[in-house]
């Protein structure tokens, strides 16, 4: 272990001691408070969760925890409405990013920055600064306070997938870092039964390629469209450059991985989360070397931006005791040693800015690759999470695929501007 990463590790340790092992809830009784935590986690994922919940209660015997799985994000979603109409609210929850901003708009969930500042039960200042930057903002929800409402737990992001024996044969000695190079390098790739570039138009892929600009799907507020800047004209200008061009095409998300996989096109944007299909189709094709992963290029590489997905935890409102017991499990959730362990299990990208250090030590192939590429770490941006975020998604699949069809970038961009437009109530 270098110097660097054994510094890391016991500053990590250090602050992990600074904690009180059994932290009670003030003005708590002598008996466990009992949580429960839902979840729509599975297979592997969920048997980890079990297991942190058992090591946090043989750290923490005042509190127990109970894990009430859910199906899926949708039954998730349906049910916490209904618990919210009945108050019989569960004490957290982990959910996707727009899920929780629906239960946020109906002022259910504590905000979490004066738990993350308090004296005792807080998060100390190189806590705070071992997240990445910027990965708070994603538990920010602009129409409900815009307070910290969700801490990360499970973040995905939206990468670049390239065969690196492709790149080779076409003489291109390292992945794209800019989207000039990206485009020569698609045409490059295209020759004989090799395509360049297998798109699969959806809004996260294409929100990724946008921020990677410098772009924005909406403002800051999330209340008005921004298609109409230059990130979003270049962006839509290249896909409809390299698909006329032969280069590029269009295909669902498991046959593009699968041409990826079996060599047959050089390049496919997906999310981090398709890494261990990706290995897994790649070995039965018998091309387990050949595949790397990296960030998207950009406008800046030394601040990478992409779309973040994945899921945050979040505390629903409850009593004083019942909210600080569940920051207690919060906290602990989301430290670095079990990013770490998560991590290694689901492929999650580091929340943590130390994480990718202590993850050195005997990685997978997958987080290899995944450290290799992935550095520096892309600053996540969340997918537009307002009421109608649904209809957004579509405003903006219907941009790529019009593109696709022949249409005229800029006269589709100028459509899908106000039609966002329309969704957000600005225009009638």
């Amino acid at each position: 272990m270098s110097q660097r990463i054994f510094a890391l590790a016991f500053a990590f340790l250090s602050a992990c001691a600074a904690f009180p092992s059994d932290v009670l809830p003030a003005n708590s009784s002598n008996n466990a408070i009992t949580l429960t935590l839902w979840h729509t986690q599975s297979g592997a994922a969920a048997r980890l969760l079990d297991t942190f919940i058992a090591d946090f209660r043989r750290a923490n015997p005042s509190i127990r925890v109970v894990l009430e799985p859910k199906p899926n994000e949708g039954d998730l979603m349906r049910q916490g409405l209904a618990a919210i109409a009945l108050n019989q609210l569960p004490d957290l929850i982990i959910a996707s990013n727009r899920t929780l901003a629906e239960f946020a708009r109906r002022d259910a969930l504590v905000n979490l920055e004066p738990l993350m500042y308090e004296p005792e039960l807080g998060l100390p200042q190189n806590e705070r600064e071992d997240f990445v930057p910027g990965i708070f903002d994603a538990g920010r929800f602009a129409d409900a306070k815009n307070q910290l409402s969700a801490l990360p737990f499970d973040t995905q992001t939206i990468v670049l997938y390239y065969n690196a024996d492709i790149l080779q044969a076409a003489k291109i000695i390292a992945p794209p870092r800019t989207w000039e190079q990206f485009e020569s390098a698609v045409r490059a790739a295209t020759k004989d039964n090799v395509r360049g570039w297998a798109m699969t138009p959806n809004a996260a892929a294409l929100s990724a390629i946008v921020l990677s600009r410098g772009g924005a799907t909406l403002n800051e507020t999330q209340t008005q469209a921004q298609l109409n800047d230059a990130a979003w004209l270049k962006s839509t200008q290249l896909i409809a450059t390299l698909t006329r061009s032969g280069a590029a095409y269009l295909v669902d998300a498991e046959i593009a991985r699968n041409d990826f996989a079996q060599g047959k096109t050089a390049f496919w944007i997906g999310a981090t989360d398709d890494l261990q299909s990706i290995s897994d189709a790649a070995e039965r094709a018998n091309r387990g070397t050949a595949w790397r992963v990296t960030n998207l290029p950009q406008i800046d590489s030394a601040r990478p931006m992409s779309a973040m997905l994945g899921e945050q935890i979040a505390v629903f409102k409850s009593t004083d005791e019942r909210v600080r017991a569940a920051w207690v499990l919060m906290r602990w959730l989301v430290a670095a040693e079990q990013n770490v362990r998560w991590a290694r299990v689901t492929f999650a990208l580091p929340a943590r800015v130390s994480v990718p250090a202590l993850l050195a030590d005997n990685p997978s192939p997958q987080l290899a690759r995944m450290r290799e590429g992935m550095n520096p770490l892309p600053i996540p941006r969340t997918l537009p999470n307002v009421k109608d975020a649904l209809s957004v998604d579509a405003a903006m699949v219907d941009v790529w695929t019009s593109v696709i069809d022949g249409a005229d970038p800029a006269t589709v961009l100028k459509n899908a501007n106000a039609r966002i437009n329309r969704i957000l109530g600005q225009i009638q």
